[in-house]
């Protein structure tokens, strides 16, 4: 196959990667980053509305794609993570080594043999891919196609989440070309969709995609610290409710990148501090074999069992934690903690107490700590938002107040990544 790396779709190739879609859909085409170029089907083709749920099926596979590379890499590059190999560029993903002329972070793919947490590019696809397929749906009609309106929320959604994701651990974005931005300005457009998201799957009564979207929604409210904000979204999230990012073993495109680099692979052993919290949602054992690096005891997660296991997106837990750290964000101490301890009573936990703002807040990031392990970007963003923070700053491998200056495994010391940094790609305008 004659191919074309395309290296940023925030700066060219955006009519190519369009049809791009639809070729890795419909003609199996291993990878949006590897394809014949131009497009195998006229752009013009996909203007025809009897592709639409193929189009949205795609947004989708796009953001899970995404996604996957996403959750595992911030995860590693946490506190949740060391570093076990001595391989470059894999070690540095837990060593806070990854800097912005790295292409297996700035253009690597979802293909588990072909990248590792490969971030920028796959992110961006996933964002551009559901901007253009609202376009379009927007276009057509709903003579023309069946539940459009239900089809529209739910590519806003999975966009939104592509941007939040870059608005929380980004240092810096940029889209459609132009110069780079503080990543507030992906959380300013996370928040547009939703709330766009949540008015027509509520109009389409498609009340999966709703509480999908109010959970994003209440996440980057947090995020922005429109604390009084989130409270009517939180709140409408039902007891039970489970958005999961699918994963599969067919193919390493699909493959859970965490169970296969940290359980399998043995790249990657779940930090000391994980080992001993005796919490059911921490759920951490020895291998009982070595890990990569054979001499390091593989200790796992067993939140994913398999290649297949898929990933959490989104939740009423996590709705509920929004919800309390809000709330102790306004001082609503009390109801902080009982949001909380309601929780820990259904797992079999003892009570949290605290009387002042900063305690509840503290046990709100405990709480998040445990209750979003490995997944979501979510500890990452915990650390990153609080890292200025004089009373709830979380130390962080050599960061933020850490005495720990190097990896304990390895013994190479901690590189000074913090927020993913804005690609030189990006900035040259390769």
């Amino acid at each position: 196959m004659t191919r074309q790396r395309i290296q940023s779709l925030a700066s060219r190739g955006r009519m190519a990667v369009a049809s791009l879609a639809v070729v890795a859909g419909l003609s199996a085409c291993s990878n949006l980053l590897d394809v014949d170029f131009p497009g195998r089907i006229p752009l013009e083709a996909l203007d025809d509305p009897s592709l639409a749920s193929t189009l949205v099926t795609g947004v989708i596979g796009d953001l899970e794609c995404a996604y996957n590379n996403y959750a595992g890499g911030t995860a590693v590059h946490s506190d949740e993570f060391e570093t076990s190999n001595s391989n470059v560029p894999l070690a540095n993903w837990g060593e806070r080594g990854i800097n912005a002329d790295e292409d297996d972070y700035v253009v690597g793919a979802c293909e588990a043999n072909q990248s590792n947490f490969g971030m920028h590019t796959v992110l961006h696809t996933a964002r551009y891919q559901a901007d253009t397929v609202y376009d379009r749906l927007n276009s057509w009609t709903d003579a023309q196609v069946a539940n459009r309106r239900s089809l529209m929320a739910t590519v806003r959604a999975y966009g939104g989440y592509a941007e939040t994701f870059m608005g929380e651990t980004f240092c810096q974005v940029a889209f459609s070309g132009e110069a780079a931005q503080p990543p507030t300005a992906a959380l300013t457009r996370a928040e547009a969709h939703f709330a766009e998201a949540i008015s027509l799957a509520t109009a389409a009564g498609n009340a999966d995609i709703a509480n999908l979207a109010r959970v994003g929604l209440a996440r980057v409210k947090v995020d922005l610290k429109k604390w009084s904000e989130v409270a009517a979204l939180a709140s409408a999230v039902p007891s039970g409710y489970r958005k999961l990012a699918d994963r599969g073993s067919e193919n390493d495109r699909r493959w859970n990148k965490i169970w296969f680099l940290a359980n399998n692979l043995g790249a990657y052993v779940v930090a000391d501090e994980y080992r001993t919290m005796n919490d059911p949602r921490i759920d951490v054992v020895y291998a009982n074999r070595g890990a990569f690096n054979p001499g390091t005891e593989l200790w796992v997660t067993r939140k994913y069992t398999g290649l297949g296991s898929p990933i959490r997106l989104a939740s009423y837990e996590e709705a509920q934690l929004l919800l309390a750290e809000a709330n102790a964000q306004l001082g609503n101490v009390s109801a902080a903690m009982t949001i909380l301890n309601a929780r820990r009573s259904a797992l079999g936990l003892s009570p949290l107490a605290a009387s002042t703002q900063t305690a509840a807040v503290a046990a709100v990031l405990s709480e998040r700590q445990r209750e979003l392990a490995f997944e979501g970007g979510h500890r990452l963003n915990d650390i990153l938002r609080y890292s200025t923070s004089t009373t709830n700053r979380i130390p962080w491998k050599g960061a933020f107040g850490s005495t720990k200056t190097a990896n304990v495994y390895t013994g190479r010391p901690y590189g000074a990544t913090t927020c993913w940094p804005f690609p030189t790609k990006e900035s040259n305008g390769a």
